[in-house]
């Protein structure tokens, strides 16, 4: 599980203990391999050595009543008396010691558990869009839920080239969310968190979906790109889409990728979130982008088939967009 430390702090035993022979001393702290968020009411921290710690030891922002703080060897599970609120976002503050009594306090940020999150593809994308036209990112929900602490990368959480963090909405099978990712900074665009999805304004807003506008204008790579989901910031991923114009070059250690897709590719690859003979699939194994615009875009079927693969997708005729209604079938020949 992924974790973000925000800044830590380390200290070393004044009577550090000695080792012997030949008589070393320890003097360094603990350090952090994992954090894993494991329910609503648990989270466990894995160090590299065995380490302690007492309930007064951990603090968390906003405040959340801490059960217990026990020790288990090299790990420290922490237990909440409530259960988090879904989608909030928590910080916490937490020192160690080891058998040396070398410590580290460090803060670490992390999602409220969501026990509902939705079942979702990503289903329509233009990442060839234009002034008129912008990038944007339709996700249809196969299955009810909550959208509270989903995470939508552009890029994969390993190298991302911007997020969005949903916050806690309950949706419905069948609703649509459309993702604008080059707002123009207008006060009609509005994240419509409420029942009424007429209340955005903003290019592209629709009124048969959710809209939501990534705040810091990032667009999608038009060339050479992926866009993934997952259920919480260091979580699972639910969806993941790569497209490219490049050609296959299996003497280049990027296999033909620029270098920043390679990254994505063999993530997504690592992760069984996109299919390939290899361990990292190459160009020719992700959806070609160059027949795409700002009206033609990829989208799924109208009934959606979902086998991480280009299989899945087809570019719709000029002006065949569809985001917030049912995709239509129709394919763009050249």
């Amino acid at each position: 599980m992924a974790f973000i430390l925000l800044t830590f702090m380390a200290s070393c035993a004044q009577n550090a203990q000695i080792k012997g022979p030949p008589y070393q001393v320890d003097l360094t702290p603990p350090v952090i391999q994992s954090a894993r968020l494991d329910n609503e009411y648990r989270l466990t921290f894995e160090f590299d050595e065995a380490v302690r710690a007492v309930q007064g030891d951990v603090q968390i922002e906003p405040v959340l009543n801490i059960a217990s703080a026990e020790s288990e060897e090299n790990r420290l599970v922490v237990t909440f008396s409530d259960a988090q609120k879904i989608g909030e976002s928590y910080t916490m503050e937490v020192k160690v010691t080891d058998e040396a009594d070398n410590a580290l306090t460090f803060l670490y940020s992390f999602t409220g558990w969501n026990p509902r999150v939705p079942e979702l593809l990503i289903n329509e994308i233009n990442p060839q869009g234009s002034g008129s036209t912008p990038d944007c990112i339709e996700l249809f929900t196969l299955k009810e839920g909550n959208l509270g602490g989903l995470v939508l990368v552009i890029g994969t959480e390993g190298s991302p080239k911007d997020t969005f963090s949903f916050p806690a909405i309950e949706i419905k099978t069948g609703d649509y969310i459309v993702i604008h990712t080059q707002p123009d900074g207008e006060a009609v665009e509005i994240d419509e968190i409420g029942d009424d999805l007429s209340e955005s304004g903003g290019k592209r807003a629709t009124d048969t979906a959710r809209d939501f506008w990534m705040k810091n204008d990032p667009g999608l790579p038009s060339n050479n790109g992926a866009v993934s989901l997952y259920n919480r910031k260091g979580g699972d991923i639910i969806d993941a889409v790569l497209w490219t114009n490049r050609e296959d070059d299996l003497d280049d250690e990027s296999l033909g990728w620029t270098s920043e897709s390679f990254v994505w590719a063999e993530e997504l690859g690592r992760m069984k979130a996109w299919q390939s003979a290899g361990a990292v699939p190459l160009p020719s194994e992700a959806m070609a982008v160059e027949d795409t615009t700002g009206t033609r875009t990829f989208c799924r079927a109208s009934v959606p088939a979902d086998t991480n693969s280009p299989a899945d997708w087809h570019i719709v005729p000029t002006s065949g967009q569809t985001f917030g209604a049912v995709n239509i079938d129709d394919v763009y020949t050249p």
